[in-house]
């Protein structure tokens, strides 16, 4: 893949004020139903406890949410028991997060760049969706690098994207039935997908991005691969699933720091 010129559809007010209202409805669901084992740490921490990037915390519950957008993410990673703070890119978006969560620890990073970061140890690292939006190897690599180095040694890191078959089916929560330059699209093109959750039906763009690329990207930055996730929908599940009782819309990637 290449890089290629790419407007973050989330750095615009109406697109931010709409996916803030979002929780975790239709498939999104299967994107944090899993989550809790992979991340919880032992004990839960004071949800009256509010996140500092660089402050010390107890032993393995400091954690991260890279491209925290509005904060639901970021939310969800407190109500596990972590001291967590949120980084994204978009003021639109943290703007939102700082009015639904006030004591939250939200943060502005300037894009590709995480050298503010880089030797906070944090325990812990989540990444929800934010990778389907970033385009290119070169850039995708400096920020899988940069999140290496914000962890500790033994650090956790979870990516949630999206699997290439999210943008050739309909779901729950997303339409596609439109883009019909999604179904022959290659690595590093660009592919859309409608959000059916939000008011704003506006297109997104995401660039699509196989499995193997997301290996070879994690092994380049120094990660380790430790597991990969494809939750289906259960029928016992109060969803009237469209697709995803049989395909997987999202791919969980648990990775970790080599330890010394």
């Amino acid at each position: 893949m290449s890089d290629v010129p790419f407007c973050n559809a989330y750095a615009d007010d109406a697109r931010a004020r709409a996916y803030a209202t979002l929780a975790f409805p239709g498939t999104y669901h299967l994107a944090f139903r899993d989550l809790p084992p992979l991340l919880a740490p032992a004990s839960p921490a004071s949800p009256a406890s509010p996140a500092s990037l660089a402050s010390p915390a107890s032993p393995d519950r400091r954690a991260l949410d890279f491209g925290c957008g509005a904060g639901r993410s970021t939310r969800f990673l407190r109500a596990l028991g972590f001291d967590v703070g949120g980084v994204d890119i978009a003021p639109q978006m943290l703007a939102h997060a700082r009015a639904a969560d006030p004591s939250g620890d939200y943060r502005l990073v300037p894009d590709g760049d995480l050298s503010s970061l880089a030797g906070l140890g944090f325990d812990a690292a989540l990444s929800a969706f934010t990778f389907d939006n970033i385009p290119g190897d070169a850039a995708k690599g400096r920020l899988l690098r940069g999140l290496c180095d914000a962890l500790r040694p033994g650090g956790r890191f979870v990516n949630i994207v999206s699997t290439p078959d999210l943008y050739r089916h309909e779901w729950l929560s997303f339409s596609t039935a439109r883009f019909i330059g999604n179904r022959t699209a290659r690595a590093g093109d660009p592919v859309y997908t409608e959000i059916l959750d939000v008011p704003d039906s506006r297109p997104v763009e995401d660039r699509l991005c196989p499995d193997d690329d997301y290996r070879r990207l994690y092994a380049e930055a120094g990660f380790i691969l430790r597991a990969v996730h494809r939750p289906l929908g259960r029928p016992d599940e109060p969803f009237p699933w469209v697709t995803e009782l049989r395909v997987a819309p999202w791919a969980i990637y648990e990775l970790e720091v080599p330890a010394p």
